[in-house]
């Protein structure tokens, strides 16, 4: 039986090997993971997840592959039942801070990963 980080690398894998190995993309990803659980961390989860829906619907690839992995991330801890940012802002701020709370938890494992260079 995995424990929950080892549930949260795993799923941490799975997002980085979706993106491409080389070029851009990959350097711009790079340099998103690292700065991305800053950007909760001084601004709040909703507004650093709109600021990555925002970008997602400008078909912004690497944006949308975080979204919906932390997304889907959320949804199998059964935190959230289908969308983060319609539901974080209808629920109480224990609830708020619960979910910042993994997501920086998984978002240190995509990060750790992503410093590693296992995928460049």
């Amino acid at each position: 039986m995995q424990t929950l980080s080892q549930k949260r690398a795993a799923k941490a894998l799975e997002l980085l090997e979706g993106i491409p190995e080389k070029g851009n993309t990959r350097k711009e990803f790079s340099q998103f993971c690292k700065s991305f659980p800053t950007m909760i961390l001084q601004n709040g989860l909703g507004q650093a997840i709109a600021f990555i829906k925002a970008k997602k619907e400008k078909n912004n690839d690497k944006f949308d592959k975080m979204y919906m992995t932390l997304n889907s991330w959320l949804k199998e801890l059964r935190l959230i039942k289908e969308d983060v940012l319609k539901e974080i802002n209808a629920m109480d701020g224990h609830k708020y801070i619960e979910i910042q709370t993994e997501s920086l938890r998984f978002l240190e494992w995509v990060k750790r990963y992503e410093n590693a260079g296992i995928f460049e």
